[in-house]
């Protein structure tokens, strides 16, 4: 077993697309950078996401939008029941400068967006971290079990709710919800989604979403709270009919016949205590994470990381206060977003 010492200006640990875009944009401005990428055991589910049409303009300044565009097809809206009888169509066609959005496959975005960024390193284990005012000490173990210690300037915390880097240094998650996901990979069948997207209210503390993910599978996604006392009872597929029944549009999306796995998920919203600390910043979910109610999860991603470059490149330019500034404008987004969140649930409540 060898040991080697690196040296960077900005180290990133997480390889989702906040961590992976920002490596990307930092290389790109020539700004010296490098990305963890720890081994994941478990695989990612697929996941139908949607990007609107003012994220491709983010994606646009960054220089990245190619990566999306090539492993996605156009969307022109959706469709919600939610604070209505009827359902209501929400058009893309007329939303700033481009007039679609973007529906994704995730995972081949995020292996493009690898491939045209370098100073990826794969591990196994980040065993250390020291914390220091000037440089920060990380010591990681590689996937050939060799150790490497890597000093850096700023540490950048992408590690989604997981909080990797902020949880030691004392930055506690801060929950404002219960939410919890259950989807299920179901075969296409039923009515076809105008949108390939629909939203809908089930019940006064559960919601769901239909989203095509291809010419033969859906998914569908039932969210509800822990503090629902029937919350287990969305585990099971075969509670699902029962659970649909009174819907407008979910209910006939279900197969006549069969049983499918349900993946549950952690989905509330929460932001980090101090999305700053000791040359540790947060960017994506690890900064503030949305819950699926406000379909925000890759637009927050994308959004962070483009403030964020701003203001990594002008503290190492010697402005003090730009990670400062970047903090207290993801904290006022939240704080809105709280507001609007609210007023859409006191709908079903």
């Amino acid at each position: 077993m060898s040991s080697e010492t690196l040296q960077t200006d900005v180290l990133i640990i997480g390889n989702g697309v906040s961590g992976l875009l920002l490596q990307y944009v930092l290389e790109h401005r020539g700004i010296s950078s490098m990305l963890l990428s720890k081994k994941n055991i478990k695989s990612n589910l697929p996941l139908a996401e949607t990007i609107p049409p003012t994220t491709l303009e983010l994606l646009e300044e960054l220089n990245a939008l190619d990566f999306f565009e090539k492993y996605a097809t156009k969307t022109y809206g959706y469709q919600s029941k939610w604070n209505s009888d009827y359902i209501v169509d929400e058009s893309f066609f007329i939303k700033n400068k481009f007039g679609y959005g973007l529906k994704i496959d995730k995972k081949k975005v995020l292996n493009i967006i690898e491939q045209n960024a370098s100073n990826i390193l794969s591990v196994n284990e980040i065993s250390k971290v020291q914390f220091n005012e000037k440089e920060n000490k990380v010591k990681v173990q590689k996937i050939n079990n060799d150790i490497v210690d890597i000093s850096a300037s700023l540490l950048v915390d992408a590690t989604g709710r997981k909080r990797h880097f902020l949880k030691q240094a004392n930055s506690k998650s801060i929950d404002y919800d219960d939410t919890l996901a259950f989807l299920c990979y179901l075969p296409k069948t039923g009515p076809d989604l105008k949108y390939g997207f629909f939203t809908e209210v089930i019940s006064n503390d559960c919601w769901g979403t239909v989203s095509d993910l291809n010419e033969t599978t859906r998914i569908i996604t039932l969210h509800t709270s822990k503090n629902n006392e029937f919350h287990k009872v969305f585990k099971q597929f075969e509670h699902w009919r029962k659970l649909l029944n009174n819907t407008t549009l979910l209910q006939f999306c279900l197969p006549d016949k069969g049983n499918f796995k349900v993946y549950g998920k952690q989905a509330n919203s929460s932001i980090s205590s101090k999305i700053i600390s000791n040359n540790i910043i947060g960017i994506g979910d690890a900064a503030l994470a949305f819950d699926p109610i406000s379909s925000h999860g890759i637009s927050n991603a994308i959004y962070t990381v483009k403030e964020a470059a701003m203001a990594i490149e002008e503290y190492l330019n010697h402005n003090q206060e730009s990670l400062v500034k970047y903090e207290q404008k993801l904290y006022a987004i939240f704080n809105e977003y709280l507001k609007q969140k609210e007023k859409l649930y006191q709908v079903i409540h």
